[in-house]
Order: C-alpha cells, then structure tokens, then sequence
C-alpha cells in the first residue's frame, strides 16, 4: 500500500459488519486498517496514524467513546471520525456532536452513503 494514500483505521468487532465497510470503501483510494477493539485500534493510531477513523461505540473491550477521547489527545489524533454504531438515542448523537464527529451513521446503513461520506472526508471525489 503506498504511503501517500489517506490512511483509515475502521473500529468494529463485528467480522460481517468490517466485510461490509471494506467491501464499501474497496473502489477507494486508501489503506484501510481494521481493529477489533479499543486497544488494537489505539495501537494501529500510534503505529500507523490516519486521516479517518471509522468508529462503533460498542466494543468488547473499551467503551468506543473513550477510545475516542483517547485518540483525541494522541500524538496521532485523526483528522476526521465517523460514527457507525447501532445506538440511535439522542444522547449518544450530543456525545458525537460534542466530540464534533463528522458523521454520526446507524447501522444498518447504506453502503453508498458511507463511501459517500469517506469520499467527501477525504476529499477524495467520489
């Protein structure tokens, strides 16, 4: 993978649900980096950084908003998060919106409105 691509780390414990999300983002041109849980994906920001963080808040092992207050104050702190995640209630949104995520996207969703929304993130066209 060249280092001159966007780089994004998906967060998602869930092997079907990352399928999905690569199968997606696959006609992009980026590196995609897949973490099961809060630590590898704290691990794989500190080895590798990214441009877009595509974050679910239920993980198994860290609670995906304190992953993200984590990366937030990283050496490596990511220029953009998307929320994927299955909570649809209003105080999870005020959370996200507090933290000023791009985009906050319920599962399910829509393939083509997430490649859309890394797209545009990444100023990449589409």
């Amino acid at each position: 993978m060249s280092a001159d691509l966007p780089r994004v780390i998906s967060i998602e414990d869930d092997e079907d649900v990352y399928q999905i999300i690569r199968l997606t983002l696959l006609p992009l041109p980026l590196q995609l980096y897949h973490a099961r849980n809060g630590r590898e994906a704290l691990a794989l920001l500190q080895e590798h950084g990214a441009d877009l963080i595509i974050l679910d808040i239920n993980l198994p092992d860290i609670n995906g908003w304190n992953v993200l207050k984590q990366m937030l104050v990283s050496a490596q702190r990511p220029k953009g998060v998307i929320v994927l995640t299955a909570q649809t209630s209003a105080p999870h949104r005020v959370i996200a919106h507090l933290h000023e995520v791009a985009a906050y996207m319920t599962k399910p969703f829509k393939p083509q409105s997430l490649r859309g929304k890394v797209a545009e993130l990444l100023e990449l066209g589409s």
